[in-house]
This record gives structure tokens, sequence and C-alpha cells, in this order.
């Protein structure tokens, strides 16, 4: 008896999937009978595609570009999962994973410890910031990626690896053996006081551990006499919904609502709320900082404070991230993580911001706005309803079309909120934007590099400390360090770029004889060498110009090296435009009052 070939196999398949199709269909409505006859179509183009294809193509392989490419029309966040990216998911869900316990990246094309966590084997067998990893288990990490790193630093705990690293400082490469560990991802790198009697909290994720990681740092904080909270939601990417209802439930009193979800079958219809008493007095005043980095559950949390009047939500608009997703196993090895509803505010509004929904619904929405000649009028900006606005100059105004988007009011005082997709902050602060050559300077990683270079040094003569500060003549070998054989940094600004391309462009049109001959040609030629001279004497002068910038950036990166996370963070937060502001705001009773205040009736017609 002879065995089925696999195109055979295939087509049974097919015909299976029809057949069940067909008897689903008959009892179904349209809509269902619409589905399988498409999915009829896909058994079929598999049959074919496996058959005449000019060459094979694996099974697995065909499965998985099907599945993948379904999200081409489904929205961002659905998404099909391999066997490594599930142990990913779990990971971050979680919050912890057998490892060493250092931060990693990819600098100068090395592998680089960026910093040790505190109190993991990594820092424990000593372990520092700037240490370049050359191999890991004896196999050269040249041209390594940093996922393909963190896969084989990850393992069993108790299980060993071995890597050598490079030192500044040193002549020869160090092996070390380390022991792997349950390594823990804080949701809460920092907690401590400000002026003012000002408690500041840092929240990074919203993981299994964060509600207990938080009411820890609350107590701790409340304990060291805070009168008055920051929650510091900026660049939180969010997590688990039980824990954005676990940290709303902190500042919130008893029985109010946190969140609700809506989706397209009844199960995925449901509302959460505060079950217990806050941690925080409800009368303590409370700024919630937000960004375009904060997103989810971060987006429920600063949603649900802002709704129920609770305190000042500031910063910018959040990321619009308000989808549930529900995670399905399809077999022993992949899991299907499908969008089935969207978070709403308590106020009614949803968060999810247009470009984060259904790619098909947008992409018929912008056809059929091609094809309409009326275009609605802007509305205003920021105004009173929409929030005070405080910009400093380095960023355009936040405009909304009031037209697309409906309002709401809050439940207590009954201010008015938009649906414009994320959180409209109640006060706008901008953050710090840098310039073309600051950026240039962080982009090329060299204070972090100045500061691994500088640390043995400042080692050497004596105790280092979180006190340090950059001197004058720190700056100045900060300066000759940038100079040395092994950074040669050269600022090369947009205006010089642009130069460099003019120039391109009319010498390709005279090797062409279009234009540009002669006469005309030296003209254009002066004028650039003039222009050019006039940008390499403006360069000679960014040093001084930004002086102050550069001596915060090694300040940084010295107290990064020293102590970590901990031993930056507080200087970090005296610079920030936004904890400025918010500081600032809960200083001021008045001021505070007047952000939370009820609006004025309209007068009687």
């Amino acid at each position: 008896m002879s065995l089925p070939s696999r195109s055979n196999i295939y087509f049974a398949l097919a015909t299976a999937i029809v057949a069940v199709s067909s008897t689903a269909a008959v009892s179904g409505s349209s809509r269902e009978s619409g589905f399988y006859s498409s999915f009829e179509r896909l058994g079929k183009v598999l049959v074919k595609i496996n058959d005449v294809y000019v060459e094979e193509i694996p099974s697995d392989s065909m499965t998985e570009a099907a599945v993948r490419g379904m999200s081409s029309i489904l929205d961002p966040h659905t998404a099909y999962f391999a066997e490594k990216e599930s142990e990913d998911l779990k990971i971050h869900t979680q919050a912890k994973f057998g490892g060493l316990g250092i931060t990693i990246g990819i600098r100068e094309n090395v592998l680089t410890v960026i910093s040790p966590l505190s109190g993991t084997p990594a820092q424990r067998m000593g372990i520092q910031a700037g240490d370049r990893i050359l191999e890991i288990d004896g196999k050269a990490t040249r041209g390594i990626t940093v996922d393909d790193a963190v896969s084989k630093l990850r393992g069993t705990p108790g299980t060993q690896v071995t890597i050598k690293v490079w030192r500044e400082g040193f002549t020869q490469p160090m092996p070390y053996t380390i022991t792997r560990e349950i390594i823990n991802i804080e949701s809460v790198p920092y907690a401590g006081m400000l002026p003012g009697k000002v408690g500041y909290v840092k929240l990074v994720q919203f993981s299994e551990p964060t509600g207990e990681e938080l009411e820890k740092a609350l107590l701790d904080l409340k304990a060291k006499g805070a009168t008055s909270f920051i929650l510091d939601l900026r660049y939180n990417p969010g997590g688990l919904l039980t824990q954005a209802v676990s940290v709303s439930e902190m500042f919130l009193p008893k029985g109010r609502l946190v969140v609700s979800t809506k989706g397209r079958i009844m199960s995925q219809n449901t509302e959460m709320g505060s079950q217990r008493d806050p941690i925080v007095d409800t009368g303590a005043p409370l700024v919630v900082l937000v960004n375009g980095g904060s997103a989810s559950a971060a987006e429920i949390v600063s949603g649900a404070i802002q709704d129920w009047d609770r305190g000042v939500v500031l910063g910018t608009q959040t990321f619009g991230k308000g989808s549930v997703q529900t995670i399905f196993p399809m077999d022993q090895k992949h899991l299907l993580k499908v969008t089935t509803a969207f978070y709403y505010t308590p106020s009614g509004r949803c968060i999810n911001k247009k470009e984060n929904g259904v790619r098909w619904l947008r992409d018929q929405a912008d056809d059929s706005a091609k094809t309409d000649s009326a275009k609605p009028a802007k509305g205003p900006g920021f105004d009173d309803d929409l929030g005070a606005e405080i910009d400093d100059g380095s960023a355009p105004d936040t405009t909304l079309d009031t037209l697309k988007h409906k309002s709401f009011r809050t439940k207590i005082l009954g201010r008015k909120v938009w649906d414009a997709g994320g959180i409209l902050p109640d006060v706008r602060v901008t953050g710090r934007r840098l310039n073309s050559f600051q950026q240039d300077l962080e982009r090329k990683n060299l204070f972090f590099r100045f500061a691994i270079y500088l640390k043995p040094k400042l080692l050497a003569k004596g105790k280092l400390d979180t006190s340090f500060r950059a001197t004058d003549a720190q700056l100045e070998e900060f300066r000759r360090f940038l100079q040395t054989d092994s950074v040669k940094f050269s600022f090369d600004s947009p205006e010089a770029r642009l130069l460099k391309e003019i120039r391109k462009s009319v010498k390709r049109d005279s090797l062409r004889g279009e234009k540009y001959q002669g006469p005309d040609r030296a003209a254009i030629r002066s004028r650039l060498d003039a222009l050019d001279s006039a940008l390499s004497k403006a360069n000679e002068s960014l040093f001084s110009t930004n002086r102050d910038y550069i001596r915060e950036g090694i300040n940084r990166e010295v107290l990064m090296a020293v102590g970590g996370t901990r031993g930056s963070t507080p200087y970090e937060l005296s610079l920030d435009p936004q904890v400025a502001e918010a500081v600032k705001l809960l200083r001021d009773p008045a001021r505070y009052r007047q952000v939370l205040t009820k609006p004025k009736a309209a007068p009687a017609k």
C-alpha cells in the first residue's frame, strides 16, 4: 500500500475545510457564509502553490506567512507568537527571568554593558558599566545583535555562563563565570523626596509585582513626610490591566470606576473599579506625568485620575493605545494575541487613537476621504477647556480638530475632556528638546564613553559618589577626548550636510552641461566657500555655547556609572522641566485648585 503524496494530503485537508465551511454556512448568517467561502479560497490557494510553484516551499513557512500577513489589515497589536516570542511575552508580564542582571547595548559595534542591576549576580561579580563583552561561552560576539546576546545570556537559574570582557584601563580581557539567578525587573526603579515634601515615584511598567512595589514606595514616602505626590508614567508602555486598576485604587476612593472595556461580543464588555481603600489620602495633591510614550495601562491610570478630578495630568498627549488583547494558545509552541475590545475612561472616552486602530477600517476611511472634496474646518487648539498651555518654544502647539472629536465631562467637577485618542493633559508642558549638536553627542554615546574613560582616574583619587560634579578642567579634558584617535569627533551640522548636497548638485549639473558654466559656476563656488567658512567658525564656538549641557551630560553618565539608575536619577530630575513644573504646581495650592476647578455655568439667556 503506497503512502499518499503530500499534495494529496494538502488536497484532502482543503477538501475537509471546504466541507466544514459548507456545513457551517448552511446554518449560519450571510456574513458567516462569506467568511467560510473566503476560507475555502485560501485552502485552494495553498494547495495550488504547493502543487505547481517553481520551488518547494515548506508548509510551515506558508502557514506562518499567511498568519502573519493578516496583520496588514488588523491593528498593530494583534500578533502571532512563535515559541521564543511567547517566552518574551511571559517575561514582560511576570517581570522576571533567569539571567545575570545587566542592561546591554551595542556601542561602536561592540556588545557593551550599559549598567549592572543592583543586587544581581553580575553586579556582585564586579561587572561594570562600559565593560565590552568580547566573548560569550568562548564564542566571539563580533556582529551579534542585542536579541541574540540576550538569548545567550539568559537561561535556567543555577546554570553558568562565561563572558570575557575588556575594560577601560586594563591591558588584557578578563573572563567572568557567572551563575544565573532569577532576575526581577523593577516596576519602580526609583522613588524619592523632592523639595516641598513632594514624594516622587517613577513607574516604568505594569507587570505582576507592580502594585506591591508601588504600595511599598508610597508608604515609604509617606513615612518620610511626603504631603503631595508625583506619579511619573512617562515612557511607560503599559502592561497588565489588573495592575492598572491596582495602581489607580491607591489614589482613588473605594468604589470608583477605573476603566470599562467594550468589544464585539458580550463577554468583552466589563467594568473594573477600585475595591480597596487608597494608600494615599484622597485630599493629598497629586500630579501624574505623561507624554507620547505613555500607553495602555499608563493611559488607564491617568485617564481615571483625570476623570475623577483626583489630580492634575501634566505633560503632553499620550500614545493612544487603548485596546485589550486576549491571548489564545494555538498549539504547544504558538500563541495568538488578538485585540478583542477597547478601553474607555470613567467619563466614557475611548482611549484608542485612530492610528492604533484597525488598519482595514483606517484604509477604508482614508479612501473615502480622498473622494470627498468637503474638508471640515479646523477647530481651536488648547483653550481653557482643553488645558493650560505652557510652551517653552521648543515644540509646535498641539491642535485639536474639535469637529472630529466628542467632548465629555469629568465625573466630579464637570471639566471638559476630549476623546482625541490617548489622554490630553490638564497642563501641557513640553519636555526638554536638544539642538543638533547635543543630539550628535548623545547619538554617538560620547558622554557614556567619556564617563567610562574617566571613572578609573576618579577612583584612583579617592571615593567617588553621587556628589560628583564635573569641573572646568574635566570639561576641557572632554574637549581633548573628542579629538583622540579613538573618537575623532566631527560635528556635521544639518546646514553643512545641506551645503555638501548643493555642491554635489552644482557639480553634477555642470558636468552634464545643463547649467552653471563658466563665470556662473565660479560665482556659486565662491559663495559656497564663504558659507562653508562661516559654518566652520560657528562650529568652533559650539563647545562654548553648549558648555552647560556638556557638563550635565558628563555628570549624568558618571553618576550612572557609579550608582546605576538610583545614582543618576536625582540629578536628572533636578534638570527636568516637566518635573520642575509639577513641583511648582504642587507647592502652589491656589494654582493647583484653579486647574481643578468646576467650570462656571453659562449665563441664562
